[in-house]
């Protein structure tokens, strides 16, 4: 287990981090209905029942992209919201990210509060989205001072759609002159650093990283194997919230622990789920 988190902790490095290449993930959870991936889905619904915060935010991946069982949005909602609520910040993110969207089920506040928790534990992508959320002013009136300051905060979290996202607006004529000063400034100061002598990479010779995730069967297998070792840590398995949990304790915690990013990076395709920014 501790190899198999240490091998992908160093692949979600590469994807967070690798700025002069692009890096292109190959390992999105697809739909579906064999009675292999309808085992796991029956298996994640039992710890659900026991009472395991992280399976209910598995069970809300499943269901969103319809691994296991027929896709449902909604049910993947129910399934993020139960574990936001026991602190799993790819849960308040994804639901968050959900309740934005123009659906039925559409709550802009409710979006909204659940995307500015995520950012508390320097959730990257949750940072990145608040920002382009402040600088839009669909959502919520403009602010650019605030979008200014949570796409810095992914930016220098190495989230690598704000990184991309960041250096077109300072290339497009039509946004060069917003004034987001602190993230312009990060983009000058990786400019300066990789125009000095030998940092740059050879002209023409940009390279393409293909990350190709293990079997998502080991993943689940891995982390259905922890909980059934694990106590429950939600009212249904133990009498009451668990509050106060410790980094160590959280999926989601001030770091961006290495299940929380194996979680985001192994899972649903969410950059294509998060609004689209209107210059």
């Amino acid at each position: 287990m501790k190899g198999f988190i240490y091998w992908m902790a160093i692949i979600v490095f590469l994807i967070a981090g690798y700025t002069p290449g692009t890096a292109r993930a190959s390992n999105h959870l697809q739909a579906c209905d064999t009675a292999e991936c309808k085992e796991y889905f029956t298996a994640y619904r039992i710890l659900t029942r026991r009472g395991h915060s992280e399976a209910m935010a598995t069970l809300g991946e499943l269901y969103y992209a319809g691994y296991g069982t027929e896709k449902n949005t909604e049910q993947a909602l129910k399934w993020f919201r139960r574990a936001a609520k026991y602190g799993i910040t790819s849960a308040q993110y994804k639901a968050g990210v959900l309740y934005l969207q123009d659906s039925d089920f559409q709550d802009v506040e409710k979006g909204v509060s659940l995307i500015k928790k995520a950012t508390k534990y320097d959730f990257s992508p949750a940072c990145f989205v608040l920002g382009k959320i402040y600088l839009d002013g669909r959502f919520i009136p403009q602010d650019i001072p605030q979008a200014d300051k949570w796409l810095s905060a992914a930016y220098k979290l190495n989230n690598y759609e704000t990184i991309k996202f960041a250096k077109r607006l300072k290339n497009s004529p039509k946004t060069a002159s917003l004034e987001l000063t602190v993230l312009f400034s990060l983009i000058e100061s990786d400019i300066k650093v990789t125009s000095a002598p030998g940092s740059n990479p050879p002209i023409n010779e940009m390279e393409t990283i293909v990350i190709t995730a293990p079997e998502y069967t080991e993943y689940f297998d891995a982390e259905i194997a922890r909980l059934n070792k694990s106590i429950p840590d939600t009212s249904s398995g133990t009498g009451s919230k668990i509050a106060g949990r410790t980094c160590s304790k959280l999926w989601g915690c001030s770091t961006e622990s290495d299940r929380e990013r194996i979680r985001d990076v192994l899972l649903n395709d969410w950059g294509l789920e998060t609004i689209r920014w209107r210059p």
